[in-house]
């Protein structure tokens, strides 16, 4: 581009400067925003930017966020703030797509600070931003998913509401009308997300309504019952003072549920605690071992929550495997998540004995397995010793399921007539 380097960017003419801005919206384009945003910034920062070149500048602004690298945290600060202070077209595509682009910065940052102590790593406030930004500039497109390789990807919306509830929980801010506003018509139009029911959960939690939290994360178990950090905050809403044996299940069955091990240190964290107040310490060192070694092995500062626990040992504890005390009492869990289906009638009409000679799959392989059928003619697949019923009841045998997606997640025996 010609331009560069020609001119004084301090004596540059209004047409030579708009010329030159509308110029480098095409560089811009083509890959390389910096240049030109960084020779036009000090016009933006005086406020002498002609105004007919304020549109022009925004999206060469966009360019540079959008092209620039995830760990350039302070940069794409800087820039946004110059964008904010332009005078662009609102609602519209630009304005919607710088959007995108600070979400990005928002989850860079976060990634950044993660195991770092505060101060030690740039921070970005995705709430501020939105109250510059203004939410009441959100587009219809905002709202629209997306299809990717045969993947539904979020909206806008959704990405958005992810990390604004992320930094109100993290900051124990009250959310604004203007956020509630969007966080409700999204509920509205996904109703079925569980992330979104989870969020929802979170402001009620966060505004001292932890019934109103705990069934939307129920509903969300529902869903997607294989999500950890679900069972996690439904865990956390029940205290360890209040029910023990529940709290410990819950945080269990965030445990097992698939997630790699480095997101897992607030659960392993919360059983040793609940472990201590029990009086097993060596429970509790085990689990406070796991947590030392993924974070010695990432790099990170051990929290406060691990040093407090580990002055609560014994000096000469020896860490003791814990999982027999958590499957006694895993049935709790699901007990709490699914408690809210209805109960169907259904009856015992085939048992199935487990492979003598070892190498059989499925139920066969593992424990005796009843078909049960309803009052339809559907059937579905149990074992009973997982709801604590002998397996040798005969054919005919009278039980109450509770059924979610197709299988029996939940079996007693039905009470005899009355």
């Amino acid at each position: 581009m010609k331009l560069f380097g020609l001119f004084n960017i301090y004596t540059m003419k209004e047409d030579e400067l708009a010329r030159y801005i509308s110029e480098g919206f095409e560089t811009a384009k083509a890959g390389n925003a910096i240049e030109p945003y960084m020779m036009a910034k000090p016009y933006a920062a005086n406020g002498i930017l002609p105004a007919r070149s304020h549109y022009a500048f925004g999206w060469i602004a966009y360019y540079a966020l959008h092209q620039a690298a995830d760990h350039d945290i302070l940069l794409r600060k800087q820039i946004l703030a110059t964008y904010l202070a332009l005078n662009v077209p609102r609602p519209h595509k630009l304005h919607s797509m710088v959007l995108t682009e600070a979400i990005r910065l928002y989850r860079n940052a976060r990634e950044a600070a993660f195991g770092k102590k505060k101060g030690e790593a740039e921070a970005f406030s995705i709430v501020r931003f939105c109250g510059l930004w203004g939410l009441e500039n959100m587009r219809e497109g905002d709202w629209r998913r997306k299809e990717f390789e045969g993947k539904t990807l979020g909206s806008t919306a959704e990405k958005l509401i992810t990390v604004y509830v992320d930094e109100l929980e993290e900051t124990s801010a009250v959310a604004s009308a203007g956020f509630r506003a969007v966080l409700d018509k999204a509920m509205a139009t996904f109703p079925d997300s569980a992330m979104l029911l989870m969020q929802r959960a979170a402001i009620h939690a966060s505004e001292g309504e932890p019934d109103e939290a705990r069934l939307l994360l129920k509903r969300a178990l529902l869903t997607a019952p294989g999500k950890f950090f679900l069972w996690q905050r439904l865990a956390m809403l029940i205290s360890k003072d209040a029910d023990i044996r529940l709290h410990v299940a819950l945080l269990y069955k965030a445990l097992k549920s698939p997630g790699q091990e480095q997101f897992k240190g607030r659960i392993r964290l919360a059983l040793a605690d609940a472990l201590i107040s029990r009086g097993m310490q060596g429970e509790a060192l085990w689990e406070l071992e796991r947590v030392r070694r993924v974070y010695e092995a990432n790099g990170w500062n051990l929290p406060a929550a691990y040093r407090n626990a580990s002055k609560k040992i014994a000096d000469g504890t020896s860490p003791v495997d814990p999982e027999p005390i958590y499957r006694r009492l895993e049935s709790l869990a699901d007990d709490e998540v699914y408690a809210s289906l209805p109960e169907v009638r259904a009856r015992k009409t085939y048992h199935k004995s487990p492979d003598e000679r070892g190498d059989g799959k499925g139920f066969g392989r593992q424990a005796v397995a009843w078909r049960v059928t309803d009052g339809g003619g559907s059937h579905y697949w149990v074992q009973p010793h997982r709801f604590g019923i002998g397996a040798d009841l005969p054919l005919g045998t009278e039980v109450l399921i509770r059924v979610h997606q197709g299988k029996a997640v939940r079996l007693r025996l039905a009470p005899d007539p009355a």
